[in-house]
């Protein structure tokens, strides 16, 4: 098991989720887990493109699914806990490319782990799922969810 694929497993566990891992190796998902209210997610794990780009990530197109999360885990660890509908529409690609980067440095003006701060290390969003379940492909619905709470 990959550090970044511990910590997560480790953060999860701590917050009284239970994992799995699929069995035969799925490439689709890395982990399967039953949060603290009864409902499943998936989880893809990613770790940075390379060391030079340490907060950037590269994923395979996929269709986004509700209860799919990819978390990005940087340096530290820190781990970003993205819905796959926010990692789709903030990465970049090309139309045709068979691959999305996500680069939370990018813009330099306004950098994309600003507008995604909601995300960083919010356990919560897996541990409670069905508490922020409506709000979690809008970061600003999200927020705002957060603080009623």
């Amino acid at each position: 098991m990959t550090g970044a694929r511990q910590h997560v497993v480790d953060n999860l566990i701590e917050r009284h989720a239970v994992v799995f891992e699929p069995v035969g190796g799925s490439a689709d998902v890395d982990l399967a887990v039953r949060t603290g209210d009864g409902q499943y997610v998936e989880v893809i794990v990613k770790e940075p493109v390379s060391e030079e780009e340490k907060r950037s990530f590269l994923m395979r197109r996929f269709r986004p699914r509700p209860h799919l999360f990819i978390m990005c885990v940087t340096e530290g660890p820190e781990a970003w806990i993205l819905p796959s509908a926010v990692f789709e529409r903030f990465a970049t690609g090309a139309p045709g490319e068979p691959e999305w980067v996500l680069q939370l440095d990018a813009p330099s003006d306004e950098p994309l782990s600003d507008r995604l701060s909601v995300y960083r290390e919010r356990w919560a969003l897996i541990a409670n799922y069905s508490e922020y379940r409506s709000t979690l492909s809008d970061p600003l619905a999200l927020r705002v969810r957060i603080a009623m709470l």
